[in-house]
Parts: structure tokens; sequence; C-alpha cells
């Protein structure tokens, strides 16, 4: 295992045990790469893991800090992202449309941080909210960090099976938001016409073992997309 990523799991091991405390600024870079014995290059590395996971956040001008991972119960919460969740009061169901194992590609192999050839399941849901077409999503999910899914489980939320089934936690999740020209695909289920765009959001998905458990694209009609946010100073 590269140097960078032992740091990173010293450095993580210790923001799970609280020996860095929720809120608190991380020692000064040349301080944390005497204590680690590496280089500033090194110790980079190591901290840009940590900030795609959701763990830490640098403050330009102020320093590096212990982000508070507990967010289960607020609005930006990873588990509020699943749509069983956002729409509590409403009807969700889904329509399995390809349910499949492949051996993952260059690409997905980049994006899941697996080998190349490692198993993953590929499937594509058309989601309903109140019976009416919501969304697509295209999903990407290693066998060896899911296991035993089943078509009775996509049908319903992958989140409540793993969070309870499974017994895992689930940590952070990184989005893009993105435009292309819709296929059959989005025009069949979505009904858009031909050179009517969607919406998409490329999302990867962490556990809290620094493992990611998802990739997926989920698609929306351009005209029924929104996305919220809350900037905070500080």
């Amino acid at each position: 295992m590269p140097k960078y990523k032992k740091i990173a799991d010293k450095i993580r091991d210790k923001i799970m045990t609280h020996e860095y405390p929720i809120g608190t600024k991380l020692p000064y870079e040349y301080v944390l790469c005497v204590n680690y014995h590496c280089n500033k290059e090194t110790m980079k590395k190591a901290l840009d893991i940590l900030v795609k996971e959701g763990l830490i956040i640098r403050r330009r001008g102020a320093g590096t800090f212990i982000k508070d991972i507990s967010l289960d119960d607020k609005p930006n919460s990873i588990f509020n992202r699943s749509l069983t969740k956002r729409f509590e009061t409403s009807k969700v169901s889904s329509d399995v449309i390809e349910f499949e194992v492949i051996p993952c590609d260059e690409f997905l192999a980049g994006k899941l941080q697996i080998e190349i050839g490692d198993f993953v399941y590929h499937i594509i849901r058309n989601r309903y909210v109140d019976g009416k077409p919501y969304l697509i999503d295209i999903s990407y999910i290693p066998l060896n960090q899911i296991p035993n899914l089943k078509i009775q489980i996509l049908k319903g939320s992958i989140y409540d099976y793993i969070s309870k089934e499974l017994n895992l936690k689930l940590q952070s999740c990184h989005i893009s938001i993105s435009s292309a020209l819709s296929t059959s695909l989005e025009q069949d289920f979505l009904g858009l016409k031909e050179n009517e765009p969607y919406i998409q959001e490329e999302q990867v998905a962490y556990l809290s073992n620094n493992t990611i458990f998802e990739y997926t694209l989920s698609r929306y009609h351009y005209a029924h997309y929104e996305f919220q946010t809350i900037f905070v100073n500080g």
C-alpha cells in the first residue's frame, strides 16, 4: 500500500476515535510531516483522500479542520438523499430494467477504486413517485461491499438494506451535476422529446470504513429538476 494511503488510514483512525476531535484544527502540515515521517507531497495526497471522504475541510487562510460526520439527522445527510427518505409521505416504487453482474472496466475501476475485472452489480431502475416517472438510476455496486442484492431489494430502498440489514454506516457522497442530450432511454421514461436534455447527478458514495459502495448516475427531466443546498460562513 502506498505510504500516503497508510498515513490517511492513521489520521482517519484518530478522527474516528476522537483523538482529533470534531471541529478542531489539524496540526500544521509541516508538523504532520514530522509526526508521520513523510514529505509535503505525500502528506498532501493523504489529506486529499480525507477531504474527498468528507472527514476534513480546508479553510483558506485558517487551516484544515475535522468535520462533523454525524449527519444522519441533518438535511444534507447522505441517508436523506434516498428517494424513499426524501418522499416519506409519498409512494416510491421502482421498476428494475437491468440487473446483472459484470466485470468492471478501467473507468468503473477508477470510480469505485477497485481492480479492473472485479465484479460489480450493474443496475438500471426506473423510479416513480406516486405513480409518476421521476428519475432513472444507473448504478454500479461492488459485490464484495454489498453482498446478496436481490430484485426485491432493488424495488425498495438499497440504502435501507445497507444500513438496516447489513448494519453498515453510510458516511458521505460526492455529487457532480451535468446535462446531456437525451437518448431513447430517457425519452421513453421521462417523456423527453428528441434533442431535449436530461439533468444528471453523478454520485460516488462511501461507507464509514472508507470504501466506496456505489457509483450512480441519476437522470431527471430537465423541467422537473431542482437542487438546493446551504452555504455557511466559518
